[in-house]
């Protein structure tokens, strides 16, 4: 298990979650069994929590103070990188997603689209590199969220891209 610090309205929560069972999070050593059901907005998700359906939105900003909003509360929150490499990884798996039969592939930041490693019409499996983005001098290879072939090309090499631009879309059509 690895173990996580949120800091929540100044109160501190210890999170752990198994790598290997990503649903479950305990937060104090309570299980809470998450599930994303869908992404309604841009920052919008439906999460099932321990069966209960709930809507949130999340502002997880890089230069200050974070927040949740769910069920008409409002919470100011400290993620560390490890949480939010975490949640991105979490939310990642049905961004974008129609129940994993259609996937969006969009920049994760804002960056230079240095080589595509796939054509349109090509076979790609969950988890294959299909893209490399330099960003602050770092190359960051964007991986399928899903096994598809890929329905369309959306960007070309040595262009430079916004985050949230949409890079290519993956059609699992089994």
């Amino acid at each position: 298990m690895d173990d996580l610090i949120i800091t929540i309205n100044n109160n501190e929560y210890a999170a752990k979650f198994d790598k290997q069972d990503e649903s479950t999070i305990y937060l104090n050593d309570q299980p809470y069994k998450i599930e994303l059901l869908k992404q309604l907005g841009k920052n919008i998700f439906s999460f099932v929590v321990n069966n209960k359906i709930i809507q949130v939105e999340l502002d997880l900003r890089d230069d200050g103070p974070s927040s949740i909003n769910a069920d008409g509360f409002s919470f100011e929150i400290e993620i560390t990188d490890e949480t939010k490499k975490l949640l991105k990884k979490f939310l990642s798996q049905t961004e974008g997603t129609d129940s994993k039969r259609h996937a969006v592939i969009k920049a994760p930041m804002p960056g230079m689209v240095i080589k595509i490693l796939v054509n349109e019409g090509d076979v790609v499996s969950k988890g294959d590199k299909i893209l490399i983005i330099e960003a602050m001098k770092m190359e960051n290879a964007i991986t399928s969220p899903i096994t598809g072939i890929v329905s369309s090309i959306k960007v070309s090499e040595a262009k430079a891209v916004e985050k949230d631009t949409v890079l290519m879309e993956i059609i699992n059509e089994s």
